[in-house]
Protein backbone atom coordinates (compact mmCIF):
# COMPACT_ATOMS: atom_id res chain seq x y z
CA UNK A 1 0.00 0.00 0.00
CA UNK A 2 1.28 3.42 -0.96
CA UNK A 3 -0.30 6.43 0.75
CA UNK A 4 -0.30 9.92 -0.70
CA UNK A 5 -0.64 12.45 2.10
CA UNK A 6 -2.81 15.32 0.91
CA UNK A 7 -2.28 19.00 1.40
CA UNK A 8 -5.18 21.33 2.40
CA UNK A 9 -7.36 22.34 -0.53
CA UNK A 10 -7.68 26.04 0.23
CA UNK A 11 -8.18 28.75 -2.33
CA UNK A 12 -4.76 30.32 -1.94
CA UNK A 13 -2.12 31.77 -4.19
CA UNK A 14 1.43 32.72 -3.38
CA UNK A 15 2.88 35.38 -5.65
CA UNK A 16 6.37 34.30 -4.54
CA UNK A 17 5.72 30.82 -6.01
CA UNK A 18 3.02 30.96 -8.72
CA UNK A 19 2.70 27.18 -9.08
CA UNK A 20 1.86 26.80 -5.42
CA UNK A 21 -1.94 27.04 -5.48
CA UNK A 22 -5.03 24.90 -5.05
CA UNK A 23 -5.23 23.59 -8.60
CA UNK A 24 -1.54 22.85 -9.03
CA UNK A 25 -1.51 20.91 -5.74
CA UNK A 26 -4.65 19.01 -6.73
CA UNK A 27 -3.19 18.20 -10.16
CA UNK A 28 0.04 17.03 -8.51
CA UNK A 29 -1.75 14.73 -6.08
CA UNK A 30 -3.98 13.24 -8.80
CA UNK A 31 -0.97 12.63 -11.03
CA UNK A 32 1.00 11.02 -8.18
CA UNK A 33 -1.89 8.66 -7.50
CA UNK A 34 -2.34 7.89 -11.20
CA UNK A 35 1.34 6.96 -11.63
CA UNK A 36 1.40 4.86 -8.45
CA UNK A 37 -1.80 3.01 -9.39
CA UNK A 38 -0.59 2.42 -12.97
CA UNK A 39 2.62 0.95 -11.54
CA UNK A 40 0.47 -1.68 -9.83
CA UNK A 41 0.47 -0.43 -6.26
CA UNK A 42 -2.58 -0.35 -4.01
CA UNK A 43 -3.24 3.38 -3.53
CA UNK A 44 -4.48 5.17 -0.45
CA UNK A 45 -5.21 8.89 -0.23
CA UNK A 46 -5.15 10.64 3.13
CA UNK A 47 -6.86 14.03 2.71
CA UNK A 48 -5.94 16.86 5.02
CA UNK A 49 -8.44 16.97 7.91
CA UNK A 50 -9.24 20.66 7.38
CA UNK A 51 -10.50 20.11 3.84
CA UNK A 52 -11.36 16.41 3.64
CA UNK A 53 -15.03 17.11 2.86
CA UNK A 54 -14.08 19.35 -0.05
CA UNK A 55 -12.33 16.50 -1.86
CA UNK A 56 -15.19 13.99 -1.71
CA UNK A 57 -15.60 12.46 -5.15
CA UNK A 58 -12.56 14.13 -6.70
CA UNK A 59 -10.26 11.17 -6.11
CA UNK A 60 -12.74 8.49 -7.19
CA UNK A 61 -11.08 6.26 -9.77
CA UNK A 62 -7.60 7.42 -8.79
CA UNK A 63 -7.38 5.54 -5.50
CA UNK A 64 -8.28 2.21 -4.04
CA UNK A 65 -9.10 3.75 -0.69
CA UNK A 66 -9.54 7.14 0.98
CA UNK A 67 -8.78 7.35 4.70
CA UNK A 68 -10.46 10.06 6.80
CA UNK A 69 -9.12 8.98 10.21
CA UNK A 70 -6.27 10.93 11.74
CA UNK A 71 -2.89 10.34 10.16
CA UNK A 72 -1.51 9.00 13.44
CA UNK A 73 -4.23 6.33 13.47
CA UNK A 74 -3.62 5.05 9.94
CA UNK A 75 -0.05 5.67 8.80
CA UNK A 76 0.94 2.17 9.97
CA UNK A 77 -1.31 0.64 7.31
CA UNK A 78 0.89 2.01 4.51
CA UNK A 79 4.07 0.44 3.21
CA UNK A 80 5.29 3.77 1.83
CA UNK A 81 4.27 7.39 2.41
CA UNK A 82 4.39 9.97 -0.37
CA UNK A 83 4.49 13.66 0.51
CA UNK A 84 3.76 16.13 -2.31
CA UNK A 85 5.69 18.68 -0.24
CA UNK A 86 7.33 18.95 3.15
CA UNK A 87 5.02 21.65 4.54
CA UNK A 88 2.98 19.38 6.74
CA UNK A 89 3.08 18.43 10.38
CA UNK A 90 2.64 14.83 9.27
CA UNK A 91 5.92 15.06 7.36
CA UNK A 92 7.83 15.86 10.54
CA UNK A 93 5.98 13.15 12.44
CA UNK A 94 6.73 10.61 9.70
CA UNK A 95 10.45 11.33 9.85
CA UNK A 96 10.33 9.81 13.35
CA UNK A 97 8.75 6.56 12.16
CA UNK A 98 10.28 3.58 10.39
CA UNK A 99 8.05 4.06 7.35
CA UNK A 100 9.65 4.40 3.94
CA UNK A 101 9.04 7.93 2.63
CA UNK A 102 9.04 9.68 -0.73
CA UNK A 103 9.20 13.46 -0.93
CA UNK A 104 8.36 15.49 -4.03
CA UNK A 105 10.81 18.38 -4.07
CA UNK A 106 9.63 21.13 -6.37
CA UNK A 107 12.26 23.41 -7.84
CA UNK A 108 11.93 26.77 -6.13
CA UNK A 109 11.36 25.49 -2.60
CA UNK A 110 13.97 26.96 -0.32
CA UNK A 111 15.98 24.51 1.78
CA UNK A 112 18.89 24.95 4.12
CA UNK A 113 21.41 22.87 2.10
CA UNK A 114 22.73 20.93 5.11
CA UNK A 115 19.20 19.99 6.17
CA UNK A 116 18.17 18.90 2.69
CA UNK A 117 21.22 16.63 2.41
CA UNK A 118 20.09 14.90 5.61
CA UNK A 119 16.46 14.75 4.43
CA UNK A 120 17.65 12.92 1.30
CA UNK A 121 19.13 10.24 3.55
CA UNK A 122 15.73 9.70 5.20
CA UNK A 123 13.43 10.12 2.18
CA UNK A 124 13.69 9.14 -1.43
CA UNK A 125 13.35 12.44 -3.28
CA UNK A 126 11.58 13.01 -6.58
CA UNK A 127 12.58 16.22 -8.30
CA UNK A 128 9.71 18.23 -9.75
CA UNK A 129 9.54 21.44 -11.70
CA UNK A 130 6.89 24.11 -12.09
CA UNK A 131 5.78 24.36 -15.72
CA UNK A 132 2.73 26.24 -17.03
CA UNK A 133 1.26 26.66 -13.52
CA UNK A 134 1.51 22.92 -12.83
CA UNK A 135 4.07 20.86 -10.95
CA UNK A 136 5.59 18.21 -13.19
CA UNK A 137 7.70 15.18 -12.34
CA UNK A 138 9.03 12.12 -14.14
CA UNK A 139 6.83 9.04 -13.64
CA UNK A 140 9.74 6.60 -13.67
CA UNK A 141 11.54 8.67 -11.02
CA UNK A 142 8.51 8.34 -8.75
CA UNK A 143 8.29 4.56 -9.16
CA UNK A 144 12.05 4.25 -8.63
CA UNK A 145 11.78 6.41 -5.49
CA UNK A 146 9.05 4.18 -4.05
CA UNK A 147 11.20 1.11 -4.64
CA UNK A 148 14.37 2.69 -3.22
CA UNK A 149 12.55 4.16 -0.20
CA UNK A 150 12.73 0.77 1.51
CA UNK A 151 16.51 1.10 1.72
CA UNK A 152 16.61 4.82 2.44
CA UNK A 153 15.75 5.05 6.12
CA UNK A 154 18.46 7.00 7.90
CA UNK A 155 17.82 9.07 11.03
CA UNK A 156 20.80 11.47 10.83
CA UNK A 157 18.44 14.44 10.29
CA UNK A 158 16.71 13.59 13.56
CA UNK A 159 19.92 13.11 15.53
CA UNK A 160 21.17 16.44 14.20
CA UNK A 161 18.02 18.54 14.74
CA UNK A 162 15.52 16.70 16.95
CA UNK A 163 17.36 14.80 19.66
Amino acid sequence: KVMVVGFPKFDFYGAWFPEYHLFSQLHLELRLLEVVKTAGYYTVYKPHPMTHKEVDGIFDGYVDEIKHATFEEIYMEADCLIFPNSHSTTFGFSLLTNKPMVLVNTKGYIWVPEVFELIKKRCSVVDAEPVDRKINFDSKSLVDAIESSLNNINYDVLYEYAF
